[in-house]
């Protein structure tokens, strides 16, 4: 490992082998200072009401979204319907999980969640899954 004391840039090895908890960043001004990180926290329970909000928030669009192509005894293709609830339920709850963060990660948690359930409880009828599979 390089001694970043010296004014090189830390190597990758650094980067993937360093401890967790400390971090050196190096601010445009001065020499490299140790950055404390917080632990990731677990969820609580003020998690549950954004995480509740999110699997209703998801539960409304797949009643929407599935409502039509449901309701039809002729019934069409179902992969335009799977598609935008794959990408609501994991593009839009992974953006938020991930890449937002904070209180809203509890709701994007949510949404997946939601996708799950109803693929699990209607085998995969009320998220296109079904169709596509049987």
């Amino acid at each position: 490992m390089t001694n970043p004391g010296n004014g090189e840039p830390p190597s990758l090895e650094d980067e993937i082998f360093a401890v967790a908890g400390e971090v050196e960043t190096e601010p445009a001004d001065g020499p490299l200072l140790p950055l404390r990180l917080d632990p990731p926290r677990l969820p609580s329970g003020r998690d549950l009401w954004p995480g509740s909000a999110g699997f209703a928030t998801f539960l409304f669009v797949d009643a929407v979204v599935m409502w039509a192509p449901l309701m039809n005894s002729v019934r069409a293709t179902l992969v335009p319907q799977t598609v935008v609830l794959l990408l609501v339920a994991f593009g839009v709850g992974g953006l938020l999980m991930w890449r937002v963060g904070g209180a809203w990660r509890p709701f994007g948690l949510g949404m997946m969640a939601s996708w799950v359930f109803l693929t699990l409880v209607s085998v995969g009828f009320l998220t296109g899954l079904g169709p596509l599979l049987f």
